[in-house]
């Protein structure tokens, strides 16, 4: 069984250029590789003319693993496609007005009640990609201009916590920043809400310190990014907190560092 959903009046933006069923938009010819794996892959397309014109985003999914079709059944309390995990957590942060890409359409196909391919299509954010805004001009920066970005983050994560949602992929690739310095957030696969542990909202944040290259992010961005986020809090409680946090990264930092996603540090050896 095939189902497309639609968000506000897009529908009949899609259905001009012929875009209505799910094979119409799953199968679609005309796109940009951005990235893939064996379960699912992203393409860039670029649809309309004139005003119309668009760039939309499309993260695909094919034959998910059963032990991610039975995660999302316990995280959203029923049988969800991977695609529809995203659509549903897009949502759920712009009712919280949180920044993040804008979903404009979500399909499934399922069989036997059990998804077989999904895809969950979004606009093109405004604003540039904070890993890359960072190797692009950050050693250009004035030092006040890097520590309102640190805060920034800092204060990012501070809402979401207190709204009770935790990003396990609040990664510096996964932020975008916008002209008025605000910030944006995409990937939301794994996120869940209510996420009331403090154990969850520590990883984020050893999650967030530990893509935060040194060669970038010194100790002084480092302890203004953690000042900001424990704001109200000191004391041994913080003392607590921030010492599990940093177990969180060195935890990352032993599996491999974050150097990988940096284009300008990468180990050429490696590539």
């Amino acid at each position: 069984m095939d189902r497309v959903v639609f968000a506000q009046s897009w529908e009949p933006y899609f259905a001009r250029l012929g875009l209505r069923t799910f094979d119409d938009f799953h199968s679609y010819p005309e796109t940009v590789a951005v990235n893939r794996n064996r379960k699912r892959d992203v393409v860039k397309l670029t649809l309309g003319e004139g005003a119309d014109r668009h760039v939309f985003f499309m993260k695909r999914f094919h034959d998910p693993h059963l032990k991610d079709i039975l995660a999302t059944w316990r995280g959203c309390n029923g049988l969800t496609s991977q695609a529809g995990v995203e659509w549903g957590n897009s949502r759920h942060l712009q009712e919280d007005g949180i920044g993040t890409y804008q979903g404009v359409c979500m399909g499934e196909r399922t069989r036997w009640g059990l998804e077989k391919a999904s895809f969950f299509l979004t606009l093109k954010l405004d604003a540039v990609c904070l890993l890359d805004y960072v190797e692009e001009t950050w050693q250009a920066l004035d030092r006040g201009r890097q520590e309102r970005i640190v805060v920034a983050m800092a204060r990012f994560a501070r809402t979401l916590h207190g709204l009770n949602i935790s990003l396990p992929d609040l990664q510096l690739w996964h932020l975008y920043l916008h002209t008025d310095g605000s910030l944006s957030v995409i990937d939301l696969h794994r996120m869940t809400w209510p996420a009331r542990s403090q154990r969850k909202k520590a990883k984020d944040m050893g999650r967030l310190l530990w893509s935060l290259l040194p060669d970038y992010f010194d100790a002084d961005h480092r302890q203004m990014l953690l000042d900001t986020y424990f704001a109200d809090l000191d004391g041994t409680r913080r003392q607590t907190l921030v010492r599990r946090i940093e177990r969180f990264e060195a935890t990352f930092n032993r599996r491999h560092t974050a150097r990988r996603y940096y284009k300008t540090t990468q180990d050429q050896s490696a590539r």
